[in-house]
C-alpha cells in the first residue's frame, strides 16, 4: 500500500486549554453513543475477579456502576447527563443517537431502558438504533452455538465499530425514517461519534463540534512522545501518490512500516497521531459511502471458546471517504475507556477528577 507513496504528517489542532461549551459550539450538533458491545472482555475480568456468576447473564459495559461514583451510575448514564447539562448550560437541544447490538442481544434488551430510568438526562430528540448481526465463526470457520435455557443459539456480533454508522442509512421499526433523514430534518449539521462505553471531560465535546468548520471530518488523535514497532494503535497519515489526491488515513500496526514509524511533526517533533475512535463529521460523508467490512483481531466471545476474529464494518474508513478531514490533537486526559474489571474504579475517580460527579448530581437533582 505505501511503495512509492509520500508519507505526511496530518493537518491538526490541539484542543484549546480554555475550550468551553456555548450556543455557537453546539448549535446544530448531534450525538451517536455506541453502546453495541456487549463487553466480553469485562465479563471474563469479572469472572476472574469473583463477581458472582448469577450476576453476569444482564452486564454491558456501558451500563455496568462505576464504583465509587455518585449513584453508581454507568457510563452511558453519565454521558446523558453531560450532554444535559450542556443542553441546559447553552439552551441548545442536542439530539441524541444511542446504538445497541443486534435485535435480541443482551445490549439491545438493556440499553433502551437507560433514558427511562433517569428522566432528567432523557434528551429531547432521542432515537435509539440496533446494529445488524453477523453470525460468529470459529477459527475453523464454523458457526458457534451456545445453549441458553437448553436449546441451542447461535453467537451472533453487532457490526464492530463501523456498525453504528452503517445502521443510521436504515430505515427503523414501524416505518421510522433513517436516522440520517432525522438529523437533516432537525437541522443538525454536525455528528459527534462517541462511545458509550468512555467518559469525557466537558471540554471535549465543544471543541470537536466546533474544531475545523471547513472539515467534513474530524478525528480525534493522541500525538506520540514515541512510537514502538508494537503500538497496537491505529494511525492518522497522509498518503501522497503523483497524480492522485492526498488522501488522509488511519493505518493498522500490521500496514505500516519503518517509515510511518520515523515520521516526525516539525515544530515540537510529535510522532504520528493515533486514533482514538472518537468523530466529529458531516452527515452527508455517511450518507454516500458504504463502509468495508473489517476483521478484528481475535476476541473472547464465550468462557472456553478458543478466540477468533469478527466481522463487521471498518469506521477507520470515514476518514478515508471525507473531503477535507483533519485530526483534533486532545489530551489523553480529557477521556477514559472501560475495557475490563480494572478499569470500574479508574473511570470513577477520573469523573470526580472531571467534574462528572457534580454534573450528574445537578442534572439528576431537576
Amino acid at each position: 500500500m505505501l511503495r512509492d507513496a509520500r508519507l505526511l504528517f496530518p493537518p491538526f489542532g490541539p484542543v484549546a486549554a480554555g475550550a468551553k461549551a456555548s450556543k455557537g459550539s453546539l448549535q446544530g450538533c448531534a450525538v451517536l453513543l455506541t453502546a453495541g458491545g456487549e463487553g466480553e472482555r469485562l465479563r471474563e475480568s469479572l469472572r476472574r475477579d469473583g463477581y458472582p456468576p448469577e450476576r453476569l447473564d444482564g452486564i454491558t459495559k456501558p451500563t455496568f456502576p462505576l464504583g465509587g461514583s455518585f449513584g453508581e451510575l454507568g457510563s452511558l448514564h453519565v454521558n446523558l447527563c453531560l450532554i444535559a447539562s450542556l443542553c441546559g448550560e447553552t439552551g441548545v437541544d442536542i439530539p441524541v443517537i444511542i446504538s445497541t447490538g443486534p435485535e435480541g442481544s443482551i445490549t439491545d434488551r438493556v440499553v433502551p431502558r437507560v433514558p427511562d430510568e433517569y428522566p432528567g438526562c432523557r434528551p429531547k430528540h432521542l432515537r435509539i438504533v440496533a446494529q445488524e448481526a453477523r453470525l460468529h465463526l470459529s477459527k475453523d470457520e464454523k458457526i458457534v452455538w451456545i445453549l441458553r435455557d437448553g436449546e441451542p443459539e447461535p453467537v451472533v456480533n453487532p457490526d464492530e465499530t463501523g456498525g453504528p454508522l452503517s445502521a443510521l442509512a436504515r430505515g427503523g421499526p414501524g416505518g421510522e425514517p433513517p436516522v440520517l433523514s432525522w438529523l437533516k430534518d432537525l437541522g443538525c449539521r454536525r455528528l459527534l461519534v462517541l462511545q458509550a462505553t468512555a467518559i469525557y471531560d466537558p471540554r471535549l465535546l465543544p471543541a470537536m463540534a466546533s474544531f475545523s468548520p471547513a472539515s467534513d471530518c474530524v478525528g480525534v488523535g493522541i500525538l506520540r512522545r514515541e512510537f514502538p514497532p508494537d503500538d497496537p494503535f491505529g494511525t492518522y497519515v497522509v498518503v501522497a501518490r503523483e497524480g492522485e489526491p492526498s488522501r488522509l488515513v488511519i493505518l493498522e500496526q500490521e500496514a505500516r512500516d519503518d517509515r510511518v514509524r520515523a515520521l516526525r511533526e516539525s515544530h515540537d517533533g510529535w510522532y504520528l497521531p493515533f486514533n482514538t475512535g472518537f468523530y466529529a463529521l458531516d452527515p452527508d460523508v455517511l450518507d454516500s459511502h458504504v463502509l468495508p467490512d473489517y476483521a478484528t483481531p481475535p476476541k473472547v466471545v464465550a468462557p472456553g471458546l478458543p478466540r477468533s476474529p469478527k466481522i463487521g464494518y471498518a469506521a477507520t474508513d470515514i476518514v478515508t471517504f471525507a473531503r477535507s478531514p483533519a485530526v483534533l490533537a486532545a489530551d489523553p486526559k480529557l477521556y477514559a475507556v472501560i475495557k475490563n474489571a480494572e478499569d470500574i474504579k479508574r473511570l470513577a475517580r477520573r469523573g470526580e477528577e472531571m467534574g462528572l460527579d457534580r454534573m450528574c448530581r445537578t442534572v439528576l437533582a431537576r
